[in-house]
């Protein structure tokens, strides 16, 4: 179904891909890569109170740093045209597929099963208040269904799978190779899903870095600079010749052997211009026709030179193997081909070396060409057409000008965005995929502080979504309650409504689809729709953008007096309220208390730049140690909602999240209905302490230790502080050996390891851990531990 973009034929879809691109209103992207993790981070379970930043420089930097991304799918979304026609045509319910179909009818049965509900709330997935509501839409909506599908999709795609090898490095060892490094496990899951190495690394195309790729278009442009002068030059001393100015001394032949070579090569020179007929016989057609002369020195081939320039002045000479010629086996740098061209023939063999030239430059930058192009259009330039082409032709270095400045006749009523706003770049769990874009395109090695990090990619995409933040932050209860991996979302929306017999939603129609599954043109592809290929999960990443942007303008429109359609939203909208509606420029962390905001706009009070997950607040957040190993997360909400009964009304409305950390300790946050908001206030954020910590004393005893998130957080950082000057202390190193470790670095600046020994002593990562191998073990985790989002 997608098209494979390869060596050959990267350039055609190049083209494409940046005819099209202007005219998109979202693009969606995704990686495959040779390995998501570092040997000695495997086994290990995530630290779910470590910042972003510290778990970056920890276990994080690395991996983008070690491996290769070999697959980078990338698909153009573009809004279809008043009255529903597509581009190419193209059927829009092409986009489903058996595969994909099998695990939704697995969770559709397991959704039937009245169990799931309570299965839900007791993992914790739901609190009281979501789970009547899924109850409430559920019932309401049974019976609905069924029949066959006559909506029609918003959107076309256009879906592009390029695979990426580096290139070997060059002769001279100029460019050095990026190497690749293969996890076998990670390999292993890549050929069980389709991956075809084969392709990877026989066609993958180069990714240069954005340098390089800058530094070969200014080559190719200072070389043609160059030739244009040589060529004037020579011009130049051409006349000066003829007006009878001092000619250049010529070379004079004095051994017979030297002398007997320059008339017998002489003498063939001549046999070929009175035998050939000239026009249009040559290697290239319409290019004239070239003779390959006798290899020798360089000595010889200057007395070749001179002698031929005079005795036939109408021919071009250049070396045997200039201009990517072979000419004919043995050829090289030690012989002259002499052409025989017509002026109209030399103007198209100089256009078509100065094409083959360009064209192996842009070959080279390969994929950084792509990346450019993607963030010049997140960043609102602007593309025009006679631009593209002057680009693709080698005419000119630049493929998008600046934008025009702000006119504020433009710009939406919400403010902070033109009208016609720049495309967001969408992504699901996409944190990783964007460090390895860096790694490729930007520099092989990341900055050592995780903000730097963010302050590059939003330098090159202002605008990020990612889906698996909008599914499990920004959705409602029903699609929180759910899986949220990228084949789940996509399928629940597929069949949502649908009966076991009914048509499934149509999806967008994929415009430059490949109907050749032996692939056509290079492409290949046909009509496969594979998990973990890059750009079909970039295809169903674009479609859950959609229907969850859908879902939640329907849910939340009615809170403001901005109330636009999904489309609206998306094109019109303010950041701030992209932000506040759909997690503007946050990205999932997996297995964390905290969301990646790209935008380092987290809780600062706190000495944090990245945001808590699900809304929650470091003062409203707890942590909780010391309990017993049998209590369970319905133990601990019934014991919160028994003290619930306030006179204060946001006591009465508050909502829990509870995160298990270990069998011995968790965090609860507390949070308000979507659309209340008491931040700030100081009255209140004591009394849901005094509430929290009454509630739990009173449903679980006086034996758990309660505290603010925000008082652990800051007690870290001392702690942190403290352990900096004992390490810079001449007794520092039997400190230490006592100590067994510690962190380095700040909340804020990335750190390499979380603080152990507070965590020990407030009861995290304590007891029956799975490192510690207690007999209990297996058992507590099997009752305890929670998914993240």
């Amino acid at each position: 179904m997608v098209v494979d973009v390869l060596k050959s034929n990267f350039l055609p879809q190049l083209s494409d891909f940046l005819r099209h691109l202007p005219s998109a209103s979202f693009v969606a992207i995704d990686e495959e890569m040779t390995g998501i993790s570092l040997p000695e981070r495997r086994g290990k379970r995530p630290d779910k109170i470590q910042t972003p930043g510290e778990r970056y420089a920890e276990s994080l930097k690395g991996v983008p740093e070690r491996y290769a991304a070999v697959q980078v799918g990338v698909a153009l979304f573009r809004r279809r045209d008043e009255g529903g026609e597509t581009e190419e045509g193209g059927g829009g319910d092409e986009g489903g597929g058996a595969g994909a179909g099998a695990t939704t009818r697995a969770a559709a049965a397991a959704a039937a099963d009245g169990d799931e509900h309570a299965f839900l709330h007791r993992e914790g997935m739901l609190n009281q208040d979501e789970l009547e509501d899924l109850t409430e839409r559920e019932e309401e909506g049974g019976g609905e269904g069924g029949g066959e599908r006559t909506d029609e999709p918003k959107y076309t795609a256009r879906v592009y799978n390029f695979y990426l090898f580096p290139r070997a490095a060059d002769r001279r060892g100029v460019v050095p190779e990026r190497e690749v490094t293969l996890n076998p496990s990670t390999v292993q899951f890549l050929l069980e899903n389709g991956m075809d190495f084969q392709k990877v690394f026989r066609e993958g195309i180069n990714c240069a870095t954005l340098e390089r790729a800058k530094y070969l278009k200014r080559r190719y442009f200072d070389k043609r600079d160059a030739k244009r002068k040589e060529d004037e030059e020579k011009e130049e001393k051409k006349k000066r010749q003829e007006n009878g100015s001092r000619k250049r001394a010529r070379v004079k032949l004095t051994r017979a052997e030297d002398i007997a070579f320059v008339a017998r090569t002489m003498a063939t020179l001549r046999e070929w211009i009175d035998a050939d007929g000239g026009g249009g016989g040559g290697e290239f057609g319409g290019e004239g026709s070239s003779l390959v002369l006798p290899p020798c020195n360089a000595f010889l081939r200057r007395a070749l030179y001179e002698t031929v320039e005079v005795e036939y002045p109408m021919l071009t000479l250049e070396r045997a193997d200039a201009n990517g010629r072979g000419g004919g086996a043995g050829a090289g740098r030690n012989q002259i081909r002499a052409l025989r061209l017509t002026p109209a023939e030399k103007e198209r063999r100089d256009e078509r070396l100065r094409r083959e030239e360009w064209d192996r430059a842009l070959t080279e930058a390969g994929f950084a060409i792509v990346f450019e192009a993607l963030s010049d259009a997140c960043r609102g330039k602007t593309f025009d057409e006679e631009r593209t082409k002057a680009f693709l032709e080698g005419r000119s270095p630049d493929l998008t000008a600046d934008p025009a400045s702000d006119d504020a006749s433009a710009r939406g009523a919400n403010g902070g965005r033109r009208r016609r706003s720049p495309p967001s770049l969408i992504v699901h769990n996409g944190l990783m995929d964007l460090m390895f874009l860096l790694t490729h395109c930007h520099d092989p090695a990341l900055p050592e502080d995780f903000e730097d990090v963010k302050a590059i990619v939003r330098s090159y995409f202002p605008s990020v979504v990612d889906t698996k933040v909008l599914a499990t932050e920004y959705s409602d209860a029903i699609v929180r309650g759910g899986s949220t991996t990228l084949g789940d979302l996509f399928d629940s929306w597929r069949y949502e409504g649908a009966s076991v017999d009914s048509t499934l939603r149509k999806t967008p129609a994929i415009e430059n689809r490949d109907e050749d599954e032996g692939g056509g043109g290079g492409g290949g592809g046909g009509g496969r729709e594979q998990a973990h290929e890059a750009a079909w999960d970039a295809y169903m990443t674009g479609c859950v953008y959609t229907s969850l942007v859908d879902r939640v303008v329907e849910s939340k429109s009615h809170l403001s007096a901005f109330a636009p359609d999904p489309d609206g939203l998306l094109s019109d909208a303010s950041d701030e309220l992209l932000r506040e509606w759909i997690g503007l420029n946050k990205l999932y962390a997996h297995a964390s208390i905290f969301t990646v905001d790209l935008e380092s706009r987290g809780d600062l009070a706190a000495g944090l730049t990245d945001s808590l997950s699900r809304d929650l607040s470091a003062d409203t957040t707890f942590h909780v140690s010391g309990i017993d190993a049998s209590v369970s997360t319905r133990d601990v909400l019934q014991a919160l909602w028994r003290g619930n009964e306030s006179d204060d009304e946001g006591i009465r409305n508050l909502k829990y999240e509870i995160m298990w950390v270990d069998d011995a300790s968790f965090f609860v946050g507390t949070r308000l209905e979507v659309g209340e908001s008491r931040e700030g206030d100081a009255s209140f954020e004591r009394a849901v302490a005094r509430h929290v910590r009454e509630g739990l004393r009173a449903g679980l005893g006086t034996g758990p230790s309660v505290a603010s998130l925000g008082e652990y957080l800051r007690e870290r950082r001392r702690g942190t502080e403290e352990e900096g000057a004992e390490a810079s202390s001449p007794s520092s190193g039997e400190a230490s050996a006592c100590s067994g470790g510690g962190v380095v670095g700040t909340l804020v600046a990335a750190a390499t390891r979380p603080f152990r020994a507070l965590g020990s002593a407030l009861g995290l990562g304590g007891k029956r851990s799975r490192e510690d191998g207690g007999g209990d073990e297996g058992k507590g985790d099997d009752v305890k531990r929670r998914r993240m989002g």
